[in-house]
């Protein structure tokens, strides 16, 4: 590819990836309006699905990389909702535990289902080598967020 043709596609990469998981998590919601759910409520019942529980309510905010307090307060309204229920952390009095209630987990069902339903609808006539690419892709942009970026050039005084 020419170095001008690629440096437009690194310029447009960022938002189209962007873009793409916004458009992704709206079919989602989408899929589950009809139980009440939007992404704010349904991403963390999906977490707590997929994780061991308990899970600590730290690790839910390292998760859903969201804000302990907005991680709180959503906890909330799944709580008066009867999704999940908090309990003291022995380990850790700062934290608590969290575990979907019977009707959570039933949520938590729905909500898995409708992520594959989404994911195989976005994915068709994508085969499976280039899904491998793409996650490799994946795999290597987020190893380069977690690397240490170069010092910035040192200036030189010229005399």
């Amino acid at each position: 590819m020419p170095d001008l043709e690629r440096n437009k596609k690194e310029l447009s990469f960022g938002r189209r990836l962007a873009r793409l998981g916004a458009a992704w998590r709206r079919q989602v919601d989408h899929d589950l309006r009809e139980y009440g759910l939007t992404e704010a409520t349904w991403r963390p019942v999906l977490y707590l699905g997929l994780l061991p529980p308990p899970v600590r309510q730290t690790d839910l905010v390292r998760v859903l990389e969201i804000e302990a307090p907005s991680v709180a307060r959503l906890l909330d309204v799944l709580e008066r909702r009867d999704l999940v229920f908090r309990s003291p952390d022995h380990e850790d009095k700062r934290s608590k535990l969290v575990s979907l209630t019977e009707k959570g987990e039933r949520t938590a069902r729905q909500v898995r289902h409708a992520v594959e339903a989404v994911s195989s609808r976005l994915l068709h006539g994508i085969s499976s080598p280039e899904l491998l690419a793409c996650y490799s892709v994946f795999e290597r942009i987020e190893a380069n967020l977690h690397k240490k970026p170069p010092p910035p050039p040192q200036t030189v005084a010229m005399r």
